[in-house]
């Protein structure tokens, strides 16, 4: 079916689907993107004594350190490539040092003759670090995805990172569905998503992380139970950040892809950024289309056709009818960068929006077939970074102000099965509808709600003395809601206020580097406050009244994270954090359009995180790499907000606190690299998380005390291989092959302790896909093939929701420097 956009949020502003189209084929502003990374090491003379003061310069720019009376000195965000290191040894001669920053150790012996001394500036030991390697010394347990590997294949950013230890993204069907993010069992707003650091909330319901292309990110960061302040949110779960990429001191360049595929599925993104080197002005601009029909096959005990006279079941294999879905937007960062008074000032302006079809509810059982749904979005931003803005003291800081509409259009209560019939009553001679208000879903409804967030953080950072660093972030988000729906009565239109969710939170960080840089410590502190305010008409003794709904929250929260370098290329980790997780606004206001009802008295959810780990390299030869990273860990988790169970008439649902979950498990991962050719990454996640609440209010034994968590993929593994074949049809071109497979163990749906036998169980399920890139001479051109679920096995995620089956996709990327 069609899409139709109804009161389009963009209307005034002339913004369409062919304004975003000839934005994807006409941008041609310039633009660059690199890795940085952190190059340290050693100076000593030729008796091996070290060389204090000793001043570093990278390339004459402002990147510099200063060697301590140990000889060590630190280069942080360096750019890889080629650079110039240029060394002032106190009293004399200044010499270079040529390096080519990679993740790998370099030597360069170079003699300096000491003017106030007979000694000689013998060697500088450089050794290069990634930023993912930083991060994972940091004491955190922190996953890390480098899309550098996977970024021109026909994959989307929720793919890739459902392929990292512990972690799981929960869809409720094909492009465009409801996701839920899971980090070790822990799932839905308990993990925190964020883009640069900003969390992604604050970009409007119609953008989200499936609006990026993996070419446009230079990594993600999965932080795991526990969440470092600098990150300012209530991530009780953990958190994932995904760094884009933004480096522009390189060429400017222009990236642009565009893929088609199974199920009508079509997918176009530019991403551009130009820099005037002489003033520092820069321009940053992307734009994105997605559009699907996602009319892959269902089947399965959900998906039967009942017909009068018999209403006998009939299970069949049926293709989805009405679940189109069109995104498309665009966002652009005017500003300076690299400047004497600002790392980076960008004035930022986003446009997104998206319209769906909705298939059915909260099951698959209560099949739609005219119900839709839509979002639109702007927003403008500010940023601003600066390193050493006064003796020591670095400051980043953006705010925003985002205004949103959600649209739901439900106004047609036909009866619809699986074929995509409506059925029909002899008896009146007319088609079957719903008894439940005038809609599919409910009460018939043309609900149009405007939000608008004002969100605003600051972190500053003061270093005290060489290795010991103290830091502050405060973040505010003051969200609203208007909603607006022409179909209810009058008098409850007016007694129906604006919606208030106010969120600030304070952090304090204290991290330290001790024992010749071998110990690292971080220490952190955490205050949450949060306000509720609305009011909704009910009905007393058939008496239309206002109910109001006032309440304030707030919480402390503490941890740490501390990192040990047993030897070189062995780091021992552990962290732990009293965590605090406060309800957001669809879990406390609900949402028409995700059939979700509102629940007022939601708790906040508390935890205490507790992360025991390692990461080491266990092979390092010349043509062989093999590095692994474990992490035990342990979550007690009180007043955990889940889905509660779906209305069988509607569809609709409402969150809930869950009491007490105790959860223990661990992650493996283990990369080898062999001769740059054959990479293989292998991860397995187990976890065991029972309800652990005995008793209610009243003494009386929960029946489920002690069962599994509902619902949740406790086993899950993944394995993905690539050879690179190399310029074997052309010079100076590259031919990839890649193979990933996904195993997730079976899981009951609801309590295993709930039922007889014949419970609703989620079956294992094992994916194979395979791909295939060239890159063309020169690397400007690449063209990739995709298979996914090849064998079109059953894929499940939120409560037997079924996802696509076996589909091909094709991607072709073009690179202008």
């Amino acid at each position: 079916m069609t899409l139709q956009h109804r009161n389009s949020y963009f209307s005034k502003m002339n913004i369409s689907r062919f304004t975003i189209l000839a934005l994807l084929l006409t941008m041609s502003c310039l633009a660059a993107a690199a890795t940085t990374g952190v190059i340290f090491g050693r100076v000593t003379y030729t008796d091996g004594t070290p060389a204090e003061n000793v001043v570093l310069n990278l390339n004459n720019t402002n990147i510099y350190g200063i060697s301590d009376e140990n000889g060590h000195y630190l280069l942080e965000n360096v750019p890889f490539g080629n650079h110039a290191i240029i060394v002032k040894p106190f009293g004399s001669d200044i010499k270079v040092v040529n390096v080519e920053l990679k993740v790998e150790k370099l030597r360069f012996g170079i003699e300096l003759m000491a003017t106030s001394t007979t000694k000689q500036l013998e060697e500088v030991e450089v050794k290069a670090q990634s930023k993912t390697q930083v991060l994972k010394s940091s004491g955190y347990s922190v996953g890390v995805v480098e899309t550098q590997q996977m970024a021109l294949q026909s994959v989307q950013t929720m793919e890739l990172l459902d392929r990292t230890a512990g972690v799981r993204i929960r869809q409720n069907g094909g492009m465009g569905s409801a996701n839920q993010f899971t980090i070790n069992g822990l799932s839905g707003n308990s993990v925190r998503v964020f883009i640069d650091g900003i969390p992604v909330r604050n970009y409007g319901s119609s953008f989200s992380l499936s609006s990026l292309a993996p070419e446009q990110i230079e990594r993600i960061e999965v932080y795991k139970g526990v969440v470092p302040a600098h990150l300012s949110e209530d991530a009780l779960g953990g958190a994932i950040n995904v760094v884009l990429k933004k480096n522009i001191r390189s060429k400017n360049s222009v990236v642009a892809s565009y893929s088609f595929g199974s199920f009508n599925t079509h997918q176009a993104n530019i991403n551009a950024n130009y820099r005037n080197d002489s003033t520092g002005f820069t321009v940053l601009g992307s734009a994105f289309y997605n559009y699907t029909d996602n009319n892959y096959e269902v089947w399965g005990d959900q998906v039967f056709v009942s017909e009068p006279p018999s209403w006998s079941l009939q299970y069949v294999k049926a293709r989805r009818f009405h679940d189109s879905y069109q995104s498309y937007g665009m966002n652009a960062d005017v500003g300076f960068t690299n400047v004497k008074w600002a790392d980076r000032f960008l004035v930022g302006m986003l446009l997104s929006d998206m319209d769906k079809d909705v298939q059915h509810g909260g099951t698959m059982e209560v099949v739609y077939g005219n119900r839709r749904t839509g979002q639109a979005t702007r927003m403008l931003n500010l940023k601003y970074d600066k390193r050493a803005i006064a003796d020591q003291l670095d400051v980043n800081a953006f705010v925003s102000f985002t205004e949103g509409r959600r649209w739901v259009n439900d106004t047609v209560p036909y009866i619809y099965n699986w074929l995509g019939n409506r059925l029909w009553n002899e008896r009146t001679q007319d088609y079957y509808t719903w008894n439940v208000g005038g809609g599919e879903a409910g009460k018939a409804t043309l609900a149009n709600n405007t939000e608008r967030t004002l969100a605003g953080r600051v972190n500053m950072a003061y270093e005290l003395v060489k290795g010991h660093r103290l830091s502050a972030n405060y973040l505010l988000n003051r969200f609203t809601r208007d909603v607006a729906d022409p179909l209810l009565p009058v008098a409850e239109q007016e007694l129906t206020e604006t919606r208030y969710l106010t969120k600030q939170i304070v952090g304090l960080t204290y991290d330290a580097r001790l024992l010749e840089d071998k110990l690292k410590v971080s220490t952190f502190w955490k205050l949450y406050l949060q306000e509720v305010s609305l009011a909704d008409p009910v009905k007393v003794n058939n008496v239309l009244t206002s109910s109001r709904v006032d309440k304030s929250v707030h919480n402390n929260g503490y941890g740490f994270a501390l990192s040990y370098a047993l030897k070189p290329g062995i780091n021992l980790l552990t962290s732990y954090e009293k965590a605090v997780r406060l309800p957001e606004s669809t879990e406390l206001l609900g949402n028409t359009s995700d059939n979700v009802n509102a629940a007022y008295n939601l708790l906040p959810e508390r935890a205490n995180n507790f992360n025991l780990g390692m990461n080491a390299t266990l092979v390092e030869k010349q043509h062989h790499h093999l590095r692994s990273e474990l992490n035990f860990f342990f979550r007690d988790i009180r007043d955990m907000i889940m889905r509660g169970a779906e209305s069988s008439a509607t569809g609709n649902y409402s969150f809930e606190n869950l009491g007490q979950i105790l959860s223990r498990g661990f992650d493996l991962e283990m990369n080898y690299d062999c001769r740059k050719k054959l990479t293989v990454n292998f991860n397995l996640s187990l976890f065991n998380a029972r309800y652990n609440l005995r008793y209610d209010s009243h003494g009386v034994e929960y029946s489920y005390y002690g069962d599994r968590l509902r619902n949740a993929p406790y086993f899950t593994s993944n394995t993905y291989a690539e050879y690179d074949f190399g310029d074997i049809f052309q010079q100076n071109s590259s031919l990839k092959l890649n193979y990933n497979f996904g195993y997730v163990h079976e899981f009951f749906r609801n309590w295993e302790s709930i039922g007889g036998a014949g419970k609703a169980v989620i079956p294992t399920q094992m994916i194979h896909d395979l791909g295939l890139m060239y890159s063309f001479p020169g690397q400007r051109f690449t063209f990739s093939v995709n298979g996914k679920n090849l064998l079109n096995a059953q894929a499940f995620d939120n409560w037997a929701l079924q996802k696509p089956g076996r589909a091909i996709y094709a991607k072709l990327s073009y690179k202008l420097h």
